[in-house]
């Protein structure tokens, strides 16, 4: 089922700092501004107590929500980075694509668009990525198939659409990587030579 959001009508905004939300529902609205104001009050004590709090109880959390998960999932046999077209998948990429252009025609100002994820830009750096020689047989696969040093730019960001203080943010942060001088075939003709990667952090204090 696809919901059209372009309905729900917002205030101006430039997108720099955190906004009210605006979702069209009253009660959801005072739920999230009750809810972000708990995590900025939060943010502010987090380095007090967060080192014990995670020595006692992340792990037990860790599993108890991966197990939670696992629990809705039903095994599709699928085998690694196998994947399966899902049904109505077209209509939900639609929706997403939908989504996300009415949230930064309504966020952003006409001239100054920023990317509707990892908004925030904390560096970007030239670096170098090694291929060890000892990686086990089992991970010898593309780029780690031979021992070698690539060429990076790797880009740090946060969250995002809002480009907030870090005080405000929920302390999530993310890694691109793109790797330089990668052979083999690729999808895009202007990016021939290149692989990228990703990862995303924790919240830490």
């Amino acid at each position: 089922m696809c919901i059209e959001h372009s309905a729900v009508h917002s205030n101006s905004n430039s997108g720099y700092g955190l906004p009210l939300a605006d979702t069209g529902v009253r009660l959801l609205n005072w739920l999230a501004n009750a809810s972000t104001l708990f995590v900025h009050l939060e943010r502010r004590i987090d380095p007090f107590f967060r080192p014990a709090f995670d020595k006692l109880f992340r792990e037990f959390l860790t599993n108890l929500a991966t197990a939670l998960i696992n629990m809705r999932r039903k095994e599709d046999g699928l085998k690694l980075a196998e994947e399966r077209i899902q049904l109505d998948e077209e209509a939900h990429l639609d929706d997403i694509i939908r989504t996300m252009g009415n949230q930064m025609r309504r966020l952003w100002q006409a001239g100054d668009f920023q990317r509707a994820g990892n908004t925030k830009t904390h560096g970007i750096v030239r670096g170098e990525v090694t291929i060890r020689e000892d990686l086990p047989e089992h991970l010898r696969r593309g780029i780690f198939a031979q021992p070698r040093t690539y060429t990076a730019w790797v880009r740090f960001s946060g969250p995002g659409p809002y480009i907030t203080p870090d005080i405000d943010d929920v302390g999530f942060m993310s890694i691109s990587i793109k790797l330089m001088g990668v052979p083999g075939p690729k999808l895009l003709d202007d990016e021939k030579f290149t692989q990228d990667m990703f990862g995303v952090s924790r919240q830490h204090s």
